[in-house]
This record gives structure tokens, C-alpha cells and sequence, in this order.
């Protein structure tokens, strides 16, 4: 009888991560982040949140899995793509702000107090914040999201689509910061606005030929700016409707985006897995 790797009547986890890659990718990601939160669930003391690092770390194992070292190397330099228009490097780090801006000015004019001298001079915190958050949670996340799903899901679907469908998956995978770190009566505006920001980070992708540091910068700016400074100035009402602005801001960008840029997104990407 002939020995095979594969389990009779199904396919070896290899044959599926070379087939139907992001079946096992996503459970894989959760189950690599959620693991602290479950753990809460069970009852181990100082567990809880997430682990940015799952989806990193699962977008290598699938890569190794199913291509080997080229793969996990294609994955690597897209990494550290640095050589990108100057355009690019503009869009991931100035759009965040730009955004953020706008939000905060409508919320003023609708009531909102301005925010005070001494709120504003934390300002310096914000380049130490962005450096950890860059490194810790911008290297955890996008290499995986956009370096590895997003090209997956483009392989068969638009752009557009495939950042939807993408978009969709990354709010889940917040499940465990909700009613924590974003309090329940901001969370719909936190999935808008992620929903958004997913079409947003899959132009800034495609455009920026596909450099995945560009979308850990994004993703760092968006941070350090928002949750990590001017949301901290406002509580009760006009921090949740701050909350709403900006998600309605993050839409209408993403909105114009798909418009303008059309269902490519900018140039459709074909990076083996």
C-alpha cells in the first residue's frame, strides 16, 4: 500500500495552504491573537486583549506551508519596500492626520470645547507612541492583513472587493477589545470606521507597489493621532460623537477612493502566497 501525507478522504494541512490558503490563514491569525483573551475566558489571571503579532506570524507559517522560503521571502521584502513614490509616503502619513483634523473641527463647530494649551502640548508624546506602534502593532498586523490576505483575496475578487471582504474579517478580529479598550457605545463607530480605513489601507497598498511599510505607517499614524491624543481630550457626549464623526470622515474617504480609483483600487497585485 502506498504511503501519502495526506489524511484519507482530506487534504494535508500543506495541500490546504496551498489551495485554499486563507482558510486556514484567518483561523489561524485569530487563534494566534485571541489565545490571551481566551485564556481571560478561562479564568487565567493577567491574560486578556490581543496579540497584534497572530496575524504576522500566521501570514509566515502560510507562506512557508505553502510556497517555502521564496514565499516567506516575497512576504519579508515587501516588508521593508522602501523604494515607493514620495506621494505614497505623504498619503500614509499626513491622510490620517488630515482626517483626524477635519473630524475634530466639525466636532468643535457642533459644540464641542476647543481643546485646551496644555492638551495640546502632550503633542511631543506622539513620535515615541508612533515608534512603538509601528514596530509592535503596525509589524503585527499589516504584513498579514495587507501583505498576505489582501493578495490572496485579489487573486479572485476586485480590490474593492477583496478590501471589503478584508475589512469585514479585521473588525472581527477586534472582538476582544470591545467593551475595554473602545467602550460599547463607540464600537459601531470604531467597525465604520475600520471598514472604511480597509478599503483605504487596500488603495494605499496597490498604489504604493505593494509596500507593506507603508501600511504600518498609515496604520501607526492613525493610532498615535486618534486613540493615542486628540480622543483623549474629549469624554461623555462629545467624545462619542467625536467617535461618530470620525467614522462618517473615515467612510466618506473611503468612499471617494473607490470612486475615483474605481474597482482596481490602483494597480491590481498577483504576489504569490
Amino acid at each position: 500500500m502506498a504511503v501519502t501525507s495526506e489524511p484519507e478522504g482530506g487534504m494535508s494541512i500543506r495541500s490546504l495552504a496551498r489551495e485554499k490558503p486563507l482558510r486556514v490563514y484567518f483561523p489561524l491569525a485569530f487563534l494566534l491573537s485571541w489565545y490571551p483573551w481566551l485564556l481571560s475566558l478561562l479564568g487565567v489571571p493577567k491574560a486578556s486583549g490581543i496579540n497584534p503579532l497572530g496575524p504576522l506570524v500566521a501570514g509566515l507559517i502560510l507562506s512557508g506551508l505553502a510556497g517555502g522560503w521564496p514565499a516567506v521571502r516575497g512576504l519579508l521584502l515587501r516588508i521593508v519596500r522602501v523604494r515607493v513614490a514620495p506621494r505614497w509616503y505623504a498619503v500614509a502619513l499626513l491622510l490620517p492626520v488630515l482626517l483626524l483634523a477635519s473630524s475634530l473641527a466639525i466636532n468643535i463647530a457642533l459644540g464641542a470645547p476647543a481643546p485646551t494649551v496644555a492638551q495640546w502640548q502632550k503633542w511631543p508624546e506622539v513620535f515615541a507612541s508612533f515608534l512603538f506602534t509601528l514596530v509592535f502593532v503596525g509589524l503585527g498586523e499589516e504584513p498579514g492583513w495587507r501583505g498576505y490576505a489582501l493578495p490572496q483575496l485579489q487573486r479572485v475578487r476586485t480590490p474593492l472587493s477583496a478590501a471589503l471582504v478584508l475589512g469585514a474579517i479585521w473588525a472581527l478580529w477586534h472582538v476582544p477589545l470591545m467593551g475595554k479598550e473602545f467602550a460599547w457605545p463607540v464600537v459601531p463607530c470604531f467597525l465604520i470606521s475600520v471598514f472604511a480605513a480597509s478599503v483605504v489601507f487596500a488603495w494605499l497598498y496597490n498604489g504604493a507597489r505593494e509596500s507593506v511599510l507603508l501600511c504600518m505607517m498609515m496604520h501607526a499614524a492613525v493610532n498615535v493621532t486618534g486613540a493615542g491624543y486628540v480622543f483623549r481630550f474629549y469624554g461623555g457626549a462629545d467624545l462619542t460623537r467625536l467617535w461618530w464623526i470620525y467614522a462618517l470622515v473615515w467612510a466618506t474617504a473611503a468612499a471617494l477612493i473607490a470612486w475615483r480609483a474605481g474597482p482596481a483600487l490602483g494597480r491590481r497585485t498577483a504576489t504569490p502566497a
